[in-house]
């Protein structure tokens, strides 16, 4: 009789082989859908990069170039080291690669070659000296009121607002952010042709450029002008020079002016300096409403004169109406004591009466004018005095706004 033995009868060292087999086959699987990866991954690291891989490339790195002026105001430098670490106190031939430790790129663009333009005054790579300012250096000081009236409010929180936007735009002077730079972005496209501007090209034809990026292309090998020291005399040749079999470097290369557009420079720039100029606009209408306001006290001071001397003025014919009054009495008093009445000198006396009492009508209309010419006065200045107020609140506004312009500089 035969009969069938089923697995739970085999000895369990066989059951143990058998599971073991299980698992070595599940291990064998897993490494050979490794090994598939890896071999696809190695096989695409090592193949050569096509045109778009390129270009994006060197998109990537011309991003970091331009982004590394928000942080610093200023390009990276070209490194000399294959360290990936900007070298500014290297300027020769040598330092022609892009420092992609510095920018935070990836190692595999250290192959990739950097230009920047390191001319003597237009040295894009070096910090740049102060040079936007929001009060355009100007000593706006005079601008605080020098008549300000202690007892007027308005005008004293007027004037201490103003000096404290005086005050912080004189210590923006010294300050040194991204607006500096785009000034001697500005140079620089202003004096293309300037000595020792960094150039593209060779011998027959070269454009200047601000920075320039270059990629050895699909043979990883730079070929024409782009070969440091080579006998054009150039380390970067043309943008967008023909390939052929002898040629298949890709550079990108940025212009001064299109640099300034794309960091921002042009409406940056131009916002504040346009804000520095409403401000110095502001200036101007605070020394002439200084100078009316000026005259306006001037006029209170020469209308209280002019009131005092109409006073002084109806005291005298006061005085000479009661002295011709006296007068009067006493050639009444000498005639009635003579044997004739001297009619003359009645009529006289009489006459200087008349003509003291209309002294003392005519001092008293002065008087009256003069009191109105001083109230009219008075009046002026109140109202220049509100003028006064609202020139130093404008011109304050926009030497605060031209303030908060520069301390943005490039920044979003």
């Amino acid at each position: 009789m035969m009969f069938m033995r089923t697995d739970a009868q085999l000895p369990s060292r066989l059951r143990q082989t058998g599971l073991s087999l299980v698992e070595l086959g599940v291990a064998m699987a897993i490494v050979g859908v490794i090994g598939i990866i890896t071999w696809r991954w190695v096989a695409d690291t090592r193949a050569p990069m096509d045109r778009t891989a390129i270009m994006g490339q060197l998109t990537e790195a011309q991003a970091a170039v331009e982004g590394f002026v928000l942080a610093n105001h200023r390009l990276p430098c070209a490194a000399s080291g294959t360290n990936g670490t900007e070298d500014c106190g290297n300027t020769s031939a040598a330092a022609v690669l892009l420092p992609w430790r510095t920018l935070g790129l990836p190692s595999r663009m250290g192959q990739l070659h950097y230009g920047v333009n390191r001319g003597a005054s237009l040295d894009l790579a070096s910090a740049p000296t102060a040079s936007a300012s929001p009060d355009l250096k100007i000593n706006y000081t005079p601008a605080i009121p020098v008549l300000a009236l202690s007892t007027d409010a308005g005008v004293n929180a007027a004037a201490a607002a103003l000096t404290g936007a005086i005050t912080a735009a004189n210590g923006r002077r010294a300050v040194i952010n991204g607006l500096d730079w785009c000034r001697v972005v500005r140079r620089l496209a202003a004096n293309p042709t300037a000595a020792g501007v960094l150039t593209a090209g060779n011998l027959t034809a070269s454009i200047p450029v601000a920075f320039v990026i270059t990629h050895p292309g699909v043979n990883g090998v730079f070929e024409g002008s782009n070969v440091p020291g080579g006998a054009a005399g150039f380390r970067f040749d043309m943008p967008g020079r023909a390939q052929d079999s002898n040629f298949d470097d890709l550079s990108v290369a940025v212009g001064a002016g299109d640099l300034a557009s794309r960091i921002g420079c042009v409406s940056r720039l131009g916002a504040m300096q346009a804000a520095a100029q409403g401000a110095y606009t502001a200036y101007d209408n605070v020394r002439v409403v200084q100078e009316y306001w000026s005259l306006r006290v001037f006029d209170i001071e020469q209308a209280q004169s002019a009131l005092e001397a109409a006073e002084t003025g109806v005291i005298m014919a006061a005085m000479n109406a009661a002295l011709a009054a006296g007068s009067a009495a006493l050639a009444a008093a000498s005639a009635a004591n003579t044997e004739g009445i001297t009619i003359f000198g009645l009529v006289l006396s009489a006459a200087n009466v008349v003509s003291a009492a209309v002294e003392v009508g005519f001092a008293a209309d002065d008087l009256i004018e003069a009191q109105k010419a001083l109230q009219d006065s008075k009046d002026k200045e109140l109202a220049s005095r509100a003028y006064v107020i609202e020139v130093f609140e404008t011109f304050t506004q926009a030497l605060t706004a031209a303030n908060r312009l520069d301390e943005k500089g490039l920044n979003p």
